[in-house]
């Protein structure tokens, strides 16, 4: 990335005046809700789509995005269904034994061989024979898919596909295969954030996003998330960035405010890793970045928020 495209892809850190944070966060959230008005709006007005995508790397915000596309759809006489690739998993089982294969202590769930394609395409091809769709869900208290959900596909009923799998090779050709049109929507942070000199590149601010999600929903230490990291980061690589030019449309998930909203969360993760951890210094690192940002407070995110997704 150049320097010419950093300067103009990076977002101011902060209003002028401490009264106005409440404002500038709402101001911040309605920039980003517009877009997903916008592509409510141009995809309900052709009727031949009946097929979205959404596709992103890790804590882009996709699952509340797509909710949040629900309600927008609902505005121009649309029903969406949202469906999560995840609910096509193989076994936890079978996962286990390819990434044993493939020489990974831990279960892969980003590698394209994850996806019961095979399933997926009887899915996505039972939208435009049936009235009615039944998929599959996914339960990762016990690792394997169990009982399902149905869908209506009347003529006003959209379904909506997100995952980070969406753009992989093998799923879209089932899209493909059906004859008919799909839109195709990339979410990721896009910008960088610049506050006192410092500067926040998208992929480093994910990875925040991250240990803060981890530890706040999951209840996964950072050290946890550091040892995924790499390998999240080579699957995105591989799998998801090569495929984003597909796209119709891109939305850009960075949040101006999100350093200060992230940091006491990020400065408790962080300090609970032991001086022995292998790293430790990449949190101290992290931790010197963050030491001068002005904390935020939570309750100041508004209801609805796609930042609701990570504190």
């Amino acid at each position: 990335m150049n320097e010419e495209f950093k300067r103009e892809h990076r977002k101011t850190s902060r209003p002028r005046k401490l009264r106005d944070f409440s404002a500038w966060i709402a101001e911040c959230d309605g920039v980003f809700s517009q877009k997903l008005c916008e592509i409510a709006e141009n995809v309900s007005k052709d009727d031949s789509v009946k097929l979205l995508r959404l596709i992103g790397p890790t804590c882009s915000g996709k699952t509340t995005a797509a909710n949040m596309l629900k309600e927008r759809f609902l505005m121009y006489g649309k029903h969406l269904h949202i469906v999560s690739i995840d609910d096509f998993y193989l076994d936890t089982e079978v996962l286990r034994e390819l990434s044993r294969k493939n020489g990974k202590e831990n279960v892969d769930y980003d590698s394209p061989d994850t996806i019961d394609v095979e399933a997926l395409g009887e899915f996505v091809a039972s939208i435009f024979a049936n009235d009615k769709s039944y998929c599959p869900v996914f339960d990762f208290n016990i690792g394997k898919r169990s009982g399902t959900r149905e869908f209506n596909c009347g003529k006003e009923d959209l379904f909506l596909f997100e995952g980070i799998q969406v753009l992989y090779p093998s799923v879209s050709e089932i899209f493909k295969n059906t004859g008919h049109p799909s839109v195709e929507i990339y979410i990721a942070p896009q910008s960088a954030i610049e506050i006192g000199g410092n500067i926040f590149e998208p992929n480093e601010i994910r990875l925040m996003r991250r240990i803060v999600r981890d530890r706040n929903f999951r209840r996964t230490e950072a050290d946890f998330t550091f040892h995924l990291w790499s390998s999240v980061r080579e699957n995105e690589e591989k799998n998801i960035f090569p495929y984003i030019g597909e796209c119709k449309y891109s939305i850009d998930s960075t949040m101006p405010y999100e350093i200060g909203i992230l940091k006491p969360y990020l400065k408790s993760a962080l300090d609970a890793l032991s001086a022995e951890s292998e790293y430790r210094a990449e949190a101290d690192r992290l931790l010197a970045k963050i030491d001068r940002v002005l904390p935020l407070s939570a309750s100041l995110i508004p209801e609805g928020s796609l930042y609701k997704e990570f504190v």
